[in-house]
């Protein structure tokens, strides 16, 4: 394994096909990037735009976010639309191992959801600009922090169209959650639009063993395997998104339950008041 890492910071990848040379990064050059992407990214949010906001009122952005959403939608719905073309093109588990055109068109759709990682990197910016400061959570940063990384070592380290099918659902889940944040955002008297919201956690799980499942099979069945480190590292990230956001679904369920509990108790001890001033 050490020698495999090795190769890969010494040697520029390079993909030869016929007449065709795609030239990507290298896996330093590629960890190099993405540092300063994430550095930029983790500094702005957890360091700047907090000492920034601590003296002022926090921001509405009530038109900015309506925005932001919608776009986030209609985005998410068209990557939906192109991943979901590929699979209905090459199949669930495609074994087509794309080369020269073929390959540059693949990467040429690779770049929308690798645009879209870095633009849902917002989400914390506008939570931070609103004092929502209980949104960033270990699980939020976490989750975009990985997010990225993946798209950097997809598109510049080694493209290939082993994941046409993740980006297919985690699309379609952007556009649930998208649309939830933008209902949610015009204010209470939508909230009553928004009674799937309980659900969103559920759909993301199922994501989630999907994703997995589908990693195993294609990198199992394809004639052109993953490298083996990239692709255990997708298959550990979806794994640890699974038990971080069951461990979030379960604490928000005994949040619930508690306070329909209080709400039930409480319910009883004003029937027994009104009982007793009847008596």
């Amino acid at each position: 394994m050490a020698g495999v890492f090795v190769s890969c910071d010494v040697i520029r990848s390079v993909i030869k096909f016929a007449d065709r040379v795609i030239q990507t990064w290298s896996l330093s050059e590629t960890i190099f990037g993405l540092a300063i992407v994430l550095s930029v990214y983790l500094a702005l949010v957890v360091k700047i735009l907090p000492s920034f906001m601590k003296q002022r009122e926090p921001y509405k952005l009530k038109s900015l976010l309506l925005f932001y959403n919608c776009f986030q939608v209609a985005f998410s719905a068209y990557l939906v639309f192109i991943y979901s073309r590929y699979i209905l093109s090459y199949g669930v588990i495609t074994k087509r191992c794309p080369k020269g055109e073929d390959l540059q068109a693949v990467i040429k759709e690779i770049y929308p959801y690798f645009i879209a990682k870095h633009l849902d990197l917002l989400d914390t910016v506008f939570f931070v600009l609103r004092k929502k400061d209980n949104q960033v959570t270990f699980l939020h940063l976490y989750h975009h922090n990985t997010m990225v990384t993946w798209t950097w070592l997809h598109l510049m380290y080694h493209p290939a169209d082993h994941f046409v099918v993740v980006g297919m659902l985690n699309s379609f889940v952007h556009v649930l959650m998208y649309a939830y944040y933008g209902i949610s955002s015009l204010g209470p008297k939508y909230a009553k639009f928004v009674w799937w919201k309980k659900h969103l956690t559920k759909v993301q799980l199922v994501q989630f063993v999907l994703v997995t499942s589908h990693l195993h099979y294609q990198q199992k069945l394809t004639p052109c395997p993953l490298p083996t480190f990239f692709h255990y590292f997708c298959v550990s990230l979806i794994c640890s998104f699974f038990l971080l956001f069951m461990k979030f679904y379960v604490q928000s369920y005994r949040v619930r339950k508690e306070r329909k509990a209080n709400d039930l108790n409480v319910g009883n001890k004003l029937g027994g008041e009104r009982l007793l001033k009847g008596l």
